[in-house]
């Protein structure tokens, strides 16, 4: 492979980033392109202090946590400067997110508690991107890269290099170590902390989103500059008027206005199923003054208030709140950039996820959908395309549990979403699909 260094500014729309490394033939998009950031990514700095707040773990991780039973997936940390106390609270909040996501592939961290900015709690993000061509990937798109361990089930470290996240964490504020979600008024709770982070790591970060102040607008960016390439996180990222943020020119002044608009929404169709099963978007937080810590990257604070069990990924964290819940619209987002989420950790009525089958998958010509059970009630199937397009709509009954969508051999070979919607009670379940 040729290696190429490049300059970029931003990664997680959270942070200012520097020079990297880019792998792979410049024409050839097929070959693996990997960036390494030389930053810290997503500063999180302590918010006002609002009360107590107590958010737990949800009743399938603590079951699963209480069990003897194997974690989902395997993180293994690599600790600097840490005291017993502290290890143990980050041992604790990994064995949260073990429980919640999927992987065949160990997640390695190198955690590290040291100076940092004024206010600033903690910092992480993933050690690097990398292009994909396993199945179900998009095309010249970087993938965090244990999200990208996870979809082509090998560590990269044939590539030179296994560390998956990059984490640190003050050396001066008073934290609090406990586990029981209750810390003290005066004191951070490290476990809610270290989930926050470990989840930017894990892939919620946009890429390069930034402004460039100019006049008389402001400059927008939000893919890898050198290479025009964006992180799976845009491709679900659209305005209130949904319209997909990739769509515009980038740079430009036009996308500066949509990235401080106050107007951005995540289309992932999974996270607006566990929103309210109706069809309303999770809001993102592009407040009109961009601030290179916080925009984009965190869901909206308004929309997702301190208390709210979504809120782990607001951002800030205050003392005196604990939230160890990764949340469903955060699980939900993640299992549609490509994460596996263990069972029952997604919040859905009788007609749950696992109650439904597609195949095959990938495919060709046509879609079955299989329920567990035979229903008597009529059903809604949409097929969206990856950038939340409707591409086909279909309304039947069930016949023997199965619904067939046909006529599909003309479509893009692609990602897909089959979004199946119970008409009678209005519950649905999405699944992702491959076009081959």
């Amino acid at each position: 492979m040729t290696k190429i260094t490049f300059n970029f500014k931003n990664l997680c729309a959270c942070i200012l980033m520097a020079s990297t490394l880019l792998l792979g033939a410049q024409d050839d998009t097929t070959e693996l392109r990997e960036m390494i950031p030389t930053r810290p990514a997503c500063e999180l700095p302590l918010g006002a202090y609002v009360g107590q707040i107590s958010i737990p773990r949800a009743p399938e991780t603590i079951a699963r946590m209480a069990s003897s039973g194997t974690p989902c997936s395997t993180f293994i940390v690599n600790y600097t400067g840490f005291t017993p106390e502290a290890q143990a609270a980050f041992q604790y909040a990994v064995d949260i997110w073990a429980n919640s996501i999927e992987s065949t592939v160990p997640i390695n961290v190198s955690a590290e508690f040291t100076s940092l900015g004024p206010g600033v709690l903690g910092s992480a993000g993933p050690a690097t991107f990398l292009t994909s061509t396993a199945p179900g990937t998009i095309p010249n798109t970087f993938y965090p890269a244990a999200l990208w361990e996870k979809l082509e089930g090998a560590d990269r470290s044939i590539f030179g290099g296994s560390n998956d996240i990059n984490a640190n964490f003050s050396s001066d504020f008073n934290w609090y170590y406990g586990t029981d979600a209750n810390p003290p008024a005066g004191q951070v709770d490290f476990v809610t902390v270290v989930l926050h982070e470990l989840g930017h790591g894990l892939g919620f970060t946009d890429g390069w989103a930034n402004i460039t102040p100019s006049f008389p607008d402001d400059i927008g960016s939000i893919r890898e500059p050198n290479n025009n390439i964006p992180a799976i996180f845009p491709h679900f990222m659209e305005n209130g008027s949904g319209t997909d943020i990739l769509s515009f020119a980038d740079p430009s002044a036009a996308l500066g206005i949509e990235l401080t608009g106050n107007n951005l929404f995540c289309n992932a169709p999974t996270a607006i199923q566990q929103l309210n099963q109706g069809g309303t978007l999770p809001k993102l937080y592009a407040p009109t003054a961009w601030s290179g810590g916080s925009s984009i990257s965190h869901w909206d604070n308004a929309t997702f208030p301190i208390g709210d069990v979504n809120s782990l990924m607001r951002s800030s964290v205050s003392a005196g709140v604990a939230n160890h819940n990764p949340g469903f619209i955060t699980l939900g987002f993640f299992q549609d950039m490509g994460w596996g989420i263990c069972p029952g950790s997604l919040s859905v009525d009788d007609f749950t996820v696992s109650n439904v089958a597609v195949s095959p998958n990938p495919f060709v010509n046509e879609i079955t959908v299989t329920l567990n059970k035979v229903y008597s009630d009529s059903f809604e199937l949409n097929l969206i395309d990856i950038n939340g397009r409707l591409i086909m709509s279909q309304k039947s009954d069930a016949s023997n549990g199965r619904i067939t969508l046909s006529n599909l051999s003309d479509l893009d070979d692609a990602l897909y979403f089959v979004k199946i919607t119970n008409s009678t009670t209005g519950n649905s379940v999405t699944k992702k699909v491959i076009k081959n």
